[in-house]
């Protein structure tokens, strides 16, 4: 059993505290989805309940097995600064803040400002595509030198962006991007891997279930999602 130090009960409480502001900010766009019946807050409160659980479950991994568990992406956060000196400090919490930051601004945001550039209600979607995109620039940016907070918001950004550009589109993106955060790096292995995970969520989802998963709002997106849900209905 190992001794654990001030960082890794400060790392577990964080996450902790990040959980639940932004449960409690869930509220604030708690609406219901035409075409999916759980409402909007489903999907981002599950990730923050799995960032919750993945919290606690590394702080125990972590008291149990101590350094041996820095050899994974997700460990390497609790290195010391003599180790991996990106991964400690002030620094380091603010750009994973700002990552995990990155998709209630995209959920917020444009909305505000659209009046300000004369955005008329048709096309309030291309502006919401763009800012996203803009956003997503953003997250890049940020996660090319903090993959521990990447992979905490990804699922996060990828739940913000399923009203707009839908499950069915984002879904192979988000699978491959998971994989290039975990240091898979192998073309071929995910494009296998992709195709596997993809197929059998829609086979679960869709064809057994029979769940309405979000198409989007946003040509082309809304077009392959109800492509996809007609083929396989």
């Amino acid at each position: 059993m190992s001794k654990l130090k001030f960082s890794h009960y400060f790392e577990v409480f964080f996450w902790l505290l990040l959980v639940l502001f932004f449960f409690v900010y869930s509220f604030e766009f708690n609406k219901d989805i035409e075409i999916y019946k759980y409402g909007a807050t489903l999907w981002p409160r599950t990730i923050l309940l799995l960032i919750a659980l993945a919290a606690i479950g590394q702080f125990f991994d972590q008291k149990k097995n101590g350094d041996k568990a820095a050899s994974n992406t997700m460990a390497a956060a609790h290195e010391g600064p003599e180790s991996n000196p990106e991964h400690t400090g002030a620094a380091w919490y603010t750009s994973t803040f700002i990552l995990l930051a990155i998709p209630f601004v995209y959920m917020t945001v444009p909305e505000k400002i659209a009046p300000l550039f004369s955005i008329e209600e048709g096309a309030l979607g291309s502006f919401r595509l763009l800012c996203a995109a803009g956003l997503f620039l953003v997250y890049l940016i940020f996660a090319w030198r903090n993959h521990v907070g990447a992979i905490l918001a990804l699922p996060i950004l990828f739940a913000s962006l399923l009203e707009d550009v839908g499950f069915y589109a984002l879904a192979p993106v988000f699978i491959i991007g998971v994989m290039i955060l975990m240091g898979e790096r192998r073309v071929s292995r995910m494009s296998l891997v992709m195709p596997l995970i993809y197929g059998l969520l829609l086979a679960f989802f869709v064809s057994l279930l029979y769940v309405g998963l979000p198409t989007g709002n946003v040509s082309p997106f809304y077009d392959f999602g109800n492509w996809v849900v007609t083929k396989l209905q």
